[in-house]
């Protein structure tokens, strides 16, 4: 009754439009909604057999329901941050002879809203990671494809088998960040242009989780593919793949702050974070994906640290592998290392080589980690073309020593010991189970060759330390190397440069011995 217009020169308080105010009240009442990380989603696979970690956030103090269609029935309290985690036990996996059997996980805050995902799979779960020759495609689509990338050779053959909808790829957007983000995107794919279409560059982009099929399997790491596809051909189970991989990216990119700061010269890194420094690939593309259940992880990564140390490089990848398995709360998570192949113009030069020797030395050294050795898979290219062989072999690791397969060679020829007798040094190999050839690549397969054959890639070096090439040859578990240009060998190697030229020492397994060099003991 007391209401009167006010004066033109008094300003009345600013009013919010009537559809602003429907619009906070909506963003406001969804504070309480449950929401899930997006490698949470339809078609994923969870790993089997295990109380495998799910997050996500609500509104303080919400408690959200899980209910799973396998008969879980639990539930939680977010925290004063709205955020909320829980284990929850999976079931063994149903062989899929039996044909897919899809699960439904439902999220619920009550009184509030519900999240459902669908077509789950339950199986094994692999993490893969490192720089290009990780993240390079199935499909021969990529801009490598001039340097001869070798999906040009083996895609029109592999596409005939690519309907395979057990297996599920969860592809990490490439993101660099400055600190630990919570969550990431998938998107698949995204280092590359796609196609033009009639209207102009096509936007069929797919997010999430992906099954694999003719039209996304071009699109799949070239490795984890194939490392997937063999894997599951001996368990029967569905298998899902978390791949996190950048081009060109330096170790130091992958793993957090705090590991950098432990790792012995490299405090000055943490004072800079760029778009491939340290941390930053961590922050946006790993972060975001602890604590995920896996089996293991496939770490195929270190031409971008070809400047660093043997010493340098062995301390990054041991913190890395420590950091992983502390962040993804599983303190054995096995690691599959691939060692570096040969690369770059033949002759002398050891950059690579000192990687090569780093890689080896963590996989002997730490617990649950093996190593592919690829040095007879190389080319002038920093890309390996045979992705095919890279996967079998690391195949053949997991196959052993994560799934327990028996009676399977799976190891590599090894250094073990050396000694110098007079000229004459001997050098004993741990064979990986398999007698010790001088053998040769034809096509897929590795041909023994004539005892006669030279064996080639041996090297001696006396007191003034030049090295220089050897005569050797096979003798039981031991190869022998003798110059007559060095009287007193002090020091032997083998396929010690960043491409040696004629690498042929091999098991009858088919599996290349790895590189080595080592100071010497007169007996």
């Amino acid at each position: 009754m007391f209401a009167h217009r006010p004066q033109p020169s008094v300003r009345r308080p600013w009013q919010p439009p009537l559809a602003i105010i429907f619009l906070l009240g909506a963003v406001l009442g969804a504070r309480a909604d449950v929401r899930l990380p997006s490698v949470f989603g339809d078609h994923m696979v969870l790993q089997q057999n295990a109380d495998v970690a799910v997050w996500g956030w609500a509104y303080e103090g919400e408690t959200v329901l899980i209910e799973t269609t396998w008969g879980v029935k639990t539930q939680t309290v977010a925290d004063a941050r709205g955020e909320w985690h829980i284990k929850i036990r999976t079931p063994q996996a149903r062989p899929l002879r039996q044909g897919l059997h899809p699960e439904a996980i439902a999220f619920t805050v009550p009184h509030e809203n519900m999240v459902q995902i669908k077509d789950v799979l339950i199986g094994e779960v692999w993490l893969c990671g490192g720089q290009s020759n990780m993240t390079m495609m199935l499909g021969p689509d990529y801009p490598a494809g001039n340097n001869g990338w070798y999906g040009d050779r083996f895609w029109p053959a592999e596409s005939r088998h690519t309907d395979r909808p057990a297996i599920r790829v969860f592809n990490v957007e490439k993101t660099a960040r400055a600190v630990p983000q919570d969550d990431c995107k998938a998107v698949l794919p995204d280092h590359i242009t796609l196609p033009k279409n009639a209207q102009g560059l096509t936007s069929d982009l797919r997010t999430g989780w992906q099954i694999c099929n003719p039209d996304t399997a071009p699109y799949i790491s070239a490795v984890a593919y194939y490392f997937a596809a063999r894997i599951q051909e001996q368990l029967d189970v569905p298998i899902g793949l978390v791949t996190s991989d950048v081009g060109g990216s330096p170790i130091q990119a992958w793993l957090s702050l705090d590991a950098l700061h432990r790792v012995p010269g490299c405090e000055s890194l943490t004072n800079r974070v760029h778009r491939l420094g340290a941390a930053a690939l961590f922050n946006g593309m790993i972060a975001p994906l602890t604590p995920l259940s896996l089996r293991g992880v496939l770490w195929y990564q270190g031409e971008s640290n070809g400047g660093d140390t043997s010493e340098k490089y062995a301390g990054l990848l041991q913190a890395l592998i420590a950091d992983w398995r502390a962040r993804f709360e599983q303190p054995n998570l096995p690691f599959g290392i691939v060692q570096l192949a040969n690369y770059g113009k033949p002759g002398p030069g050891s950059p690579v080589a000192l990687i090569r020797q780093a890689q080896s030395a963590v996989a002997s050294k730490i617990p649950g980690t093996g190593l592919a050795v690829a040095i007879d898979l190389g080319e002038v290219w920093v890309h390996p073309p045979d992705k095919r062989e890279v996967a079998r072999r690391l195949s053949l690791w997991a196959r052993a020593t994560v799934y327990g397969e028996t009676n399977l060679v799976f190891q590599s020829p090894s250094f073990r010991s050396g000694s110098a007798h007079g000229p004459v040094v001997h050098v004993r190999f741990a064979t990986g189970g398999s007698p010790l050839i001088t053998g040769k690549r034809n096509g897929e397969d590795i041909v023994e060759t004539t005892p006669e054959a030279r064996l080639a890639g041996f090297e001696l070096a006396g007191p003034n330390g030049i090295f220089l090439p050897a005569d050797a040859r096979i003798d039981g578990d031991s190869v022998v190397v003798a110059s007559p240009s060095i009287a007193h060998p002090a020091a032997v190697r083998y396929a010690w440069a960043d491409n040696p030229e004629g690498c042929n020492l091999y098991n009858r397994a088919g599996l290349p011995a790895s590189p080595f060099t080592v100071t010497l003991s007169e007996q």
